[in-house]
């Protein structure tokens, strides 16, 4: 246990004093994700830490935990890889930071199907399967760090969301096995869509997922294609053709506008400021009907790309979905980005809107994906941050072009725009959740009445 307190005061040594300020930087970091994306998120939740850390090896020390905070209502927010970008894992009023990482445990794997406790990174998993000849279905850009709940609680979808679709969609996560928040805790199996949903994209708010059981895909042999173009329509629409493609598999279409794909320091020998790109993670068995789509459209592929990137051990996710952003920022701070679907039936209508009004100060970034088993134009676009008041307006554009936009710039659950179960969700915490310890602030949907939901 790590504990921020103030304990200073009480020691007499430097060596102790050392010791405690340590301690408090340790719960400081772990109290924190990616929310700094966010100019809004920065001024927010800067100062919003959590009082100690604790990191339970097993389920028992787990379910000892639960019991100690329901006991004294102290508040826990569970924390997974701490790889999200919306302060989800930022505690609004203090308590434990419940740091899963060390229950790490492998249940089974199996053809088809994987079963693993919460804290097991999706990298160690990808790297087990190979054993088996399988691999995720899909996977965020952060999958080294990120763990099996972290994703499941804060995610969406990710590199393989093109062939498999989103966390919501049905047969990807086959079960999870929940905990509750209760003096006497109670250890849950949900199967059905209906009972998964309430704790996908939850925040950890409607209770503490301890296993899950994940579908798994048979490997492929996939090969990484960079393609240039001079235009950003010409993007757009030769990767809507390969995003739609029935035959062609794959697993990433990703679209960069100019200049954004420059910013990716580790391949900038294949970029440049004046192109547009298309990143693509493409079955082998495929190359050559893509390739001959790329030629009748007019791009250019990057030479001896994907040889490239497996030489030097690089990743295509490092390039995509929230990558992008990341890479971007580390050369323009001060900017920001929001996350959009897209219409698929007048997404290039959209577009142009948005370029004729902003320039340059919307920069377009999509990853097309299956949801509910029709191909969508997700979008990651980068903004040129000047105010809080331009931003707003930027995102009320976007909603009046028709754009559905998850504003990644609110730390509250249902004005992310992922908020189509939220109503299951608030049922689910406040049946598991009595106190409302889970997480408490993230969303407005609650009413408290004393310590208890109402």
């Amino acid at each position: 246990m790590d504990c921020s307190t103030n304990w200073l005061q009480k020691v007499d040594t430097e060596f102790e004093k050392e010791v405690i300020n340590k301690k408090e930087k340790y719960v400081k970091r772990m109290s924190q994700d990616y929310y700094w994306y966010s100019p809004i998120l920065r001024e927010q939740l800067t100062d919003r830490f959590g009082d100690c850390v604790l990191s339970p090896r097993s389920e028992k020390e787990l379910i000892d935990i639960i019991k100690f905070a329901v006991r004294y209502k102290v508040p826990i927010v569970v924390r997974g890889g701490g790889t999200g970008n919306y302060g989800q894992i930022v505690p609004l009023k203090g308590g434990i930071v419940l740091d899963t990482s060390r229950l790490t445990n492998v249940i089974y794997i199996e053809k088809g199907a994987g079963t693993f406790q919460a804290g097991v990174k999706l990298g160690t998993i990808e790297r087990l399967l190979k054993e088996s000849d399988q691999e995720l279905r899909f996977f965020p850009s952060t999958y080294l760090k990120s763990t099996v709940a972290g994703f499941i609680a804060g995610g969406t979808g990710g590199i393989g969301s093109i062939e498999y679709g989103t966390l919501w969609d049905e047969g990807n996560i086959l079960s999870l096995t929940i905990l509750t928040m209760e003096e006497t805790p109670r250890k849950q199996l949900v199967q059905s869509k209906e009972e998964l949903a309430q704790y996908i994209h939850s925040y950890g708010i409607s209770g503490i997922i301890l296993e899950a059981t994940l579908a798994l895909a048979p490997r492929t042999n996939w090969v990484d294609l960079f393609v240039h173009f001079t235009g950003l329509d010409q993007a757009l629409l030769f990767s809507e053709k390969v995003a739609n493609d029935p035959i062609i598999k794959k697993r990433l279409v990703s679209v960069c506008e100019a200049p954004l794909s420059a910013a990716f320091r580790p391949i900038e020998t294949f970029t440049n400021a004046r192109t547009a790109t298309v990143l693509l993670q493409i079955d082998s068995c495929h190359i050559e009907k893509v390739k001959q789509q790329v030629e009748n459209d007019g791009g250019t592929i990057a030479a001896s790309f994907s040889e490239y990137i497996k030489k030097h051990k690089l990743r295509s996710s490092d390039f995509s979905w929230n990558h992008v952003t990341l890479w971007w920022l580390n050369r323009h701070p001060t900017d920001t980005y929001l996350q959009g679907r897209f219409d698929p039936r007048d997404y290039l209508s959209q577009v142009r809107t948005l370029k004729k009004v902003y320039q340059d100060e919307v920069l377009i970034h999509f990853e097309w994906i299956k949801a509910g088993g029709k191909v969508v134009p997700n979008s990651q676009p980068i903004i040129r941050f000047t105010t809080i008041e331009r931003l707003q307006e930027i995102i009320a554009t976007f909603r009046e072009c028709g754009i559905k936009v998850s504003n990644p710039h609110t730390y509250v659950l249902e004005e992310g725009g992922k908020d189509d179960w939220i109503d299951a969700i608030c049922d689910a915490k406040m049946h598991n959740d009595p106190f409302d310890l889970l997480n408490p602030g993230k969303t407005n949907r609650l009413a408290l009445a004393g310590d208890q939901i109402v």
